[in-house]
């Protein structure tokens, strides 16, 4: 699943504040994180959302498990289930909530969003 897309819209200005928000530094060659390193700015954005929908689900009864080299999370259902990935646990709460996996994920997506700009 490309997180992405269910963000689209972010202006080259706006993704950079995001990252900038959320302790990434602009350097030569792309965008550096004390705990992801360096990228350029789609695996960064994509490394943050990964981390943002994750702590936005466990705020709904999900549990992070640990994150691959690669930057994927592993999340379980607290009580509920066996591990799973980022998209599944995803397509699960949407399900729960009666929503769109988009709706849902742009939802959360927003309310960090607006967690970072103060509003």
């Amino acid at each position: 699943m490309k997180l992405e897309r269910h963000v689209g819209g972010l202006s080259l200005a706006r993704k950079a504040h995001y990252l900038r928000s959320r302790g990434w530094r602009e350097e030569k060659g792309g965008w550096s994180s004390e705990i992801f390193g360096l990228h350029p700015t789609a695996k960064a954005l994509h490394h943050q959302l990964t981390d943002d929908l994750s702590q936005a689900l466990c705020q709904r009864g999900w549990q992070v498990l640990g994150y691959s080299e690669r930057g994927y999370v592993q999340l379980r259902d607290v009580g509920r289930g066996k591990p799973c990935s980022l998209p599944k646990a995803l397509r699960t709460q949407a399900r729960r909530e009666k929503r769109l996996v988009a709706e849902l994920t742009y939802s959360l997506f927003l309310a960090a969003l607006l967690e970072v700009e103060g509003g």
